[in-house]
């Protein structure tokens, strides 16, 4: 089967975009998934419980790692609170994690009462679904504490909401990823969410996670064929191994958008480790009416969906180095046909994508001579084929392509951002301007700009600042960056470039010998550095594949190969020779 979307399945996600756009206010009120029921929590989660003839300031501490648990409506937190107040307490205000608590006591409370100051410095915040949000700030409540009739010290007042320590958090929660759609029907796009690690995660809640929609930041830009609602059900199947997957009242309407519902459950399934079989049912009947067929993440249908793989996964490293085009070949380095290897004109940076046919397109920008030394123009064009020029400027950013090959962005003179691209009916090679009024709250020069594998999310350097934005694909209008975030960095990290991982994740190289690369989540919850031997800073480009990240550093372009265990260190990239630029198919 073909992976093209039909005109029908456009039109019904389209309408599930819109449907998604109407819902993108953060709930004031919020819990982590709990997928199962506090008592049946894994034997290996060691759940803080009141302990006699403690003191208070041990009972407040263990009550804070206890609020980490929700199973139960929090029961494991309730249990250190006096009756009246554990039956009012609010946990679902907000959910702060902090990078510690801190715990001063008062010392001037009454006889029989102790009263204590809480603190903590806020690294982020979890919303509905255990969407995570890096979040800044401090974190202040007043507790105080009575001792109850048998003698014992608990909890009389508190604020409304949860408050977890950071290591608590990792060690309670697990991230997996929810996949949705792109507006085109043709890639899964993650959407990362920490599930509750009390046991062992469940097909159902995962999918109601799925039915209940992206969080609001992703939710402009991706739809899903799965409505609100719709009722899921999971159980055995009648023979054989395996488990069911049964949808009432979801409405879904041909062959297409059933194979994408199959698709974004079983991905998201499997991600999980629930890898199935999966027998599914949409209103009563299989799933594309193959009534004999149990889904895997190896069903042929679905393997075109897997969101861990990319066009660098099929297609030959290519170099830009001397101002040329070069392609690695098991023999050596193979110059590009003209324009592209010539020299002349003299090219900065490159991007290759690979277009629905599987061909592969380049956009390169070259920086004129003499009396146009600072004058950019963006080729765009075929190996071996003449290339358009589309677009000039003093200044181009590194070009970037959306998946497909359906159009190159880059920003010209460091604030307008351009698609470029064959679109509507003529056909023509347009260079359409990006709607970015939503980035003003980040004032400066972007400096880079890279587009996620799935066409829905765009990484930015602005002024040193690492920004992430949704595209919102807008009919008949241009299209636009929205919903801006920051995604903070180590302190002393300064980014110098950046590129997307087939994962979804984000590499960045940076200025610093101590930390030079690194590797980000997208929702901010982690990042962490990557092996630094034999790397030596700033890293002026970064790329990868599945199995390889590559890094332009000061003498020579570099490898990073992921299956080499504990031993991972930076090697040269073989038959490539001084200082060239990787370019890797998006």
């Amino acid at each position: 089967m073909t992976r093209g979307p039909a005109a029908r399945m456009t039109a019904a996600l389209a309408a599930a975009a819109l449907a998604f756009a109407g819902c993108t206010t953060m709930p004031t009120e919020s819990a982590p998934q709990a997928l199962r029921s506090y008592e049946e929590r894994s034997q290996n989660m060691e759940i803080p419980e009141p302990r006699p003839d403690t003191a208070p300031d041990v009972v407040l501490r263990d009550f804070i790692a206890a609020m980490a648990h929700p199973a139960d409506d929090y029961a494991a937190a309730r249990a250190f609170l006096t009756g009246d107040i554990a039956g009012s307490w609010n946990p679902r205000r907000r959910s702060l994690i902090v990078e510690g608590v801190n715990v001063i006591s008062d010392g001037d409370a009454p006889d029989g009462r102790e009263v204590y100051t809480a603190s903590g410095a806020v690294v982020g915040q979890l919303g509905d679904g255990g969407a995570y949000e890096q979040a800044e700030g401090t974190w202040r409540g007043e507790i105080a504490m009575v001792r109850d009739r048998t003698g014992q010290w608990r909890i009389s007042a508190l604020p409304d909401g949860i408050v977890m320590e950071r290591q608590s958090f990792v060690d309670t929660h697990v991230a997996r990823n929810l996949y949705f759609v792109d507006p085109t029907g043709n890639h899964l796009v993650p959407d990362r969410r920490w599930i509750y690690r009390g046991t062992d995660d469940g097909a159902a809640a995962l999918l109601d996670l799925l039915r209940r929609g992206p969080r609001p930041q992703l939710a402009r830009g991706v739809t899903s064929p799965l409505p609100a609602s719709t009722t899921i059900e999971v159980g055995a199947i009648d023979a054989g191994p395996g488990m069911a997957i049964r949808y009432r009242g979801a409405g879904v309407a041909g062959a297409d958008l059933e194979l994408l519902l199959t698709a974004q459950a079983v991905w998201t399934l499997a991600d999980a480790g629930l890898r199935g079989p999966w027998t599914i049912e949409v209103d009563g009947r299989p799933v594309l009416d193959r009534a004999e067929v149990a889904w895997t993440r190896d069903s042929p249908e679905l393997k075109p969906f897997d969101p861990q793989r990319g066009p660098a996964d099929r297609s030959a490293l290519r170099v830009l180095g001397n101002g040329a085009l070069y392609a690695i070949r098991e023999d050596g380095a193979e110059i590009a046909e003209s324009p592209w290897g010539a020299g002349e004109p003299y090219l900065v940076s490159a991007a290759m994508g690979i277009d629905t046919t599987g061909e592969e397109i380049y956009a390169a920008v070259a920086r004129g001579e003499g009396a146009t030394a600072k004058r950019s123009t963006l080729y765009l064009g075929r190996p071996g084929q003449r290339a358009a020029r589309p677009l000039t400027g003093q200044t181009l950013t590194r070009p970037s392509w959306s998946p497909g090959a359906a159009a190159v962005w880059t920003v010209v003179d460091g604030g307008q951002v351009r698609r470029v691209g064959r679109f509507g009916d003529s056909g023509a090679l347009t260079a359409e301007r990006v709607d970015i009024r939503a980035l003003e709250p980040f004032a400066g020069e972007i400096s880079e700009l890279r587009i996620d594998p799935m066409g829905t999310q765009a990484a930015m350097i602005i002024e040193g600042r690492l920004v992430l934005a949704t595209i919102v694909q807008n009919e008949g209008a241009p299209w636009a960056l929205v919903t801006p975030r920051e995604i903070r960095l180590p302190e002393g990290t300064v980014p110098v470039s950046l590129a997307w991982a087939p994962d979804s994740t984000i590499l960045v190289g940076a200025w610093g010998a101590e930390a030079p690369i690194w590797r980000v989540q997208p929702d901010g919850s982690s990042n962490y550095m990557l092996p630094k031997v034999n790397l030596t800073a700033p890293i002026a480009v970064v790329a990868a594949s599945s199995t390889r990240i590559y890094a332009l550093d000061e003498n020579a372009l570099m490898e990073l190969i992921d299956d080499q265990g504990d031993q991972q260190f930076w090697r040269p990239v073989p038959k490539v020779s001084g200082r060239a630029a990787p370019v890797t198919a998006e």
